[in-house]
């Protein structure tokens, strides 16, 4: 017996040293694969990747949008590389059906550059590759596996060569901080996850934006304040899913939060939902954030574990008890029972930022809320106790300390200065409203009719806070006929799918249909 237990267990012991070597050998052999991701995705906040395919480049050639978003002078480069890499046969069969990464990086200067990245082919042989650049590449002085290359009279690159993966760009910096392997990169783990759910994708864009805020500094003119100041805490990744079109750019996939303290967090396991807030915005409106829910009893809970991971818990109870007690209010018994299922925070043309909130019943809030109100005129009245709405809602309402604001149509709608109401309030009573026009109705015919939150930027209305934020560079890009001047709308829609958001993600450019009154005349 005692012999069979010693020969079970050294079977046993041998198939766990077998186990662990395959797997070792396998992980080993994964990560030999992810090389190139792993320097592609080295700072990035922005990385495009496709397979080097003949296909592919069939198919982008006829995609000039993509050409005017990136810009004549990326696109220019992007082609000189192309001639001289994919085009030459001698060196595109090392890297022929590799996936190439273009990753989107800060630079020095308050410039952005491009990274591109490719691993040699498995079955090819570095030596070799070597072999066939030597005559065409300089080694850079002090540097080591870098090399410049004359790509023509006008451009010269500079080329990593490195564990089978090649990387080239204009800036040496990028080449040199691509070679640094780090011990451990959430966004390269993102991205090799991600591949598991989308196999045979011809490009996709993955955006990481823990990094947003190293790219947002080389291009807008001041500190990541106000809207920007979100991207200072994003722990979040993306991955989406490109989609071949000559009339618009539009991407669908993923987004993941990965921080439990992100607001966004309370949307997910949400039902998705019909939104119609956005129906009230002023035709000046130049971006805003519609968040919905499917009601708000359930949804506080969420709200409220949201405030105890930001040490909110004592201020939201001090808050209702001060008010309770000073204004003889209980807030309790007015916003977790006529709050409805959605609100949004907007930006007029001028920069004035505005909230809304749809209510059950808008007539019998006015009059609950009488007692921690003071009049402004007989429309607009101002709070007086502050962050009664950040309490109830969260960080959208965070500037919105003591609001003024009106009801009207079952809506509440606020502002930090009375003047932006009233603004409001004519646009909304002449029927001046971003739902007449024709370039929004269009983006919304192209997005799902359910989500859960949806962020949106009108380009044409929001041209002078552009002006105000953008480095000159980037906004004359934005304002260039070979730029971004002809898209008029931008949306990031996301609905929630368990512990994540299907995400479509559109670059718009309103196309006016050319009607003929000849078919209508009567002979």
């Amino acid at each position: 017996m005692r012999k069979i237990i010693i020969l079970v267990s050294v079977l046993l012991l041998g198939v766990a040293s077998m186990s662990y070597l395959y797997f070792s050998k396998l992980g080993t052999e994964n990560d030999a694969k992810d090389l190139a991701l792993q320097s592609a995705t080295n700072n990035a906040a922005i990385l495009f990747s496709f397979q080097n395919d003949k296909a592919f480049y069939e198919i982008i050639e006829g995609q000039g949008l993509l050409q005017q978003f990136i810009g004549e002078e990326k696109t220019n480069l992007l082609k000189q590389l192309k001639e001289s890499f994919v085009n030459k046969k001698s060196i595109n069969n090392f890297v022929q059906d590799q996936e190439i990464y273009i990753s989107l990086l800060p630079d020095s200067n308050h410039t952005l550059n491009f990274l591109l990245t490719v691993q040699i082919k498995p079955d090819q042989q570095l030596i070799n590759f070597q072999n066939i650049l030597q005559p065409i590449v300089k080694p850079v002085l002090k540097e080591k596996n870098i090399y410049t290359l004359k790509v023509n009279d006008s451009l010269n690159v500079f080329m990593g060569i490195q564990h089978q993966v090649l990387t080239v760009s204009t800036s040496l910096k990028l080449i040199k901080n691509a070679a640094i392997r780090l011990n451990e990169n959430p966004f390269t783990a993102y991205i090799k996850e991600s591949r598991l759910l989308n196999k045979n994708i011809l490009a996709q864009l993955h955006i990481n934006f823990n990094q947003a805020p190293l790219l947002l500094k080389n291009i807008i003119t001041g500190n990541l304040n106000g809207e920007m100041a979100l991207f200072k805490t994003q722990n979040s990744f993306a991955t989406l899913n490109y989609n071949f079109s000559k009339e618009k750019i539009l991407f669908n996939g993923n987004t993941e939060i990965k921080s439990a303290d992100n607001y966004l967090k309370l949307f997910e396991h949400t039902p998705v939902q019909t939104t119609d807030i956005q129906n009230i915005l002023p035709d000046r409106t130049a971006n805003y954030t519609i968040y919905a829910y499917d009601n708000y009893q359930s949804w506080q809970h969420k709200l409220i574990s949201w405030q105890t991971l930001k040490k909110l818990t004592d201020k939201r109870n001090s808050l209702i008890k001060k008010v309770k007690n000073e204004y003889r209010t209980d807030l309790n018994a007015i916003f977790p029972t006529y709050l409805k299922n959605q609100f949004a925070t907007f930006q007029l043309n001028t920069g004035e930022k505005l909230a809304a909130i749809s209510l059950i019943n808008g007539e019998k809030v006015k009059q609950l809320l009488f007692d921690v109100s003071e009049d402004y005129n007989d429309e607009i009245k101002h709070f007086k106790p502050a962050d009664i709405l950040f309490t109830y809602l969260g960080e959208p309402f965070k500037n919105f300390t003591k609001p003024y604001y009106l009801i009207i149509d079952n809506q509440l709608v606020i502002a930090n200065n009375a003047s932006t109401v009233q603004s409001f309030l004519n646009s909304y009573k002449n029927n001046k409203l971003l739902i007449q026009e024709p370039a929004y109705l269009d983006v919304l015919n192209q997005l799902s009719n359910t989500s859960n939150v949806g962020f949106y930027i009108n380009l044409k209305n929001s041209k002078d806070i552009f002006r105000s934020q953008l480095l000159l560079k980037y906004y004359k890009h934005l304002q260039a006929d070979s730029g971004l001047k002809e898209f008029d709308s931008f949306y990031y829609q996301m609905s929630a799918d368990q512990n994540k958001f299907i995400t479509n993600m559109l670059l718009n450019k309103y196309i006016k249909q050319n009607t003929s009154d000849s078919s209508s005349i009567i002979k």
